[in-house]
């Protein structure tokens, strides 16, 4: 799994596996609000958005559980579980003015903070051999 910037540069490398599970937090812009996306890397190495957590309503915050999915509250929070939407990519551009976090199998990394705030970048799965993936991770 990638982060690759709009420009190529790789911000983050992590080799994954089918069951990998990652996530990202940030604080809503407007509301305040933490929200959460839960996503789990499947059989067929594809991002697949599993779980929403929010604790507002409103102000573009989804609030109708898609078709085949449940929601609930926990903590405080609407949660939609069983979302079940695959992903090619996943798009962030962070700022600074927000707490923003991506957690890989229990890595996080604070993206609001360089080398990612003020960049677009995209979370990508390649499958490629143990070599390639060493050396990336090497020059990250």
């Amino acid at each position: 799994m990638y982060a690759k910037a709009d420009n190529g540069d790789v911000l983050i490398a992590e080799r994954v596996n089918a069951d990998t599970t990652f996530s990202s937090r940030y604080l809503h812009s407007v509301v305040k609000c933490p929200i959460i996306e839960k996503y789990e890397v499947n059989g067929d190495y594809e991002m697949v958005l599993m779980e929403s957590w929010n604790c507002s309503f409103g102000a573009g915050i989804e609030t109708e559980p898609p078709s085949g999915s449940t929601d609930r509250m926990e903590d405080g929070f609407y949660v939609i579980d069983n979302i079940d939407k695959l992903f090619q990519e996943v798009l962030f551009h962070p700022v600074s003015i927000a707490e923003q976090t991506i957690t890989i199998d229990g890595q996080t990394w604070d993206i609001s903070r360089e080398p990612f705030v003020g960049r677009t970048f995209s979370l990508v799965i390649e499958q490629e051999n143990r070599l390639t993936y060493l050396w990336t991770k090497l020059i990250e």
